[in-house]
């Protein structure tokens, strides 16, 4: 008799260790699946946020290259405007510089001519 109530003490206490080890499974593979759930949220969290990064430095991009354009364009026509003010005083210079050969020639013409006869 006392066999028998050491044996079924042993087959409980062996089925109260099982019941408590498959509950811990449980736990686990709940704990687990929380976890990936808490992976995939966060896997969707970086991939919006990369995704927003990656538009924002789109938009960025696209008004630097606006702007970059719009200077461009500025410092172009500033570069005509300096070229054909350039090109007027070399103009000025130069028809200034021709009066001023052409007048001293004709002084030396003039005089010689006034002087020889």
């Amino acid at each position: 008799m006392n066999t028998i109530r050491i044996t079924a003490l042993a087959l409980s206490s062996l089925l109260i260790l099982l019941s408590h080890a498959r509950a811990s499974t449980g736990e686990s593979t709940e704990a687990s699946v929380r976890s990936s759930e808490g992976v995939v949220g966060k896997t969707e969290r970086a991939v919006k946020r990369g995704a927003q990064a990656a538009a924002s430095g789109v938009e960025r991009g696209v008004r630097a290259a606006a702007s970059g354009v719009e200077r461009g364009a500025k410092a172009a026509a500033s570069g005509v405007e300096r070229g054909a003010t350039a090109a007027a005083h070399g103009v000025k210079k130069g028809a200034t510089a021709t009066a001023n050969v052409a007048s001293h020639v004709a002084h030396k013409i003039g005089g010689e001519s006034a002087s020889s006869p």
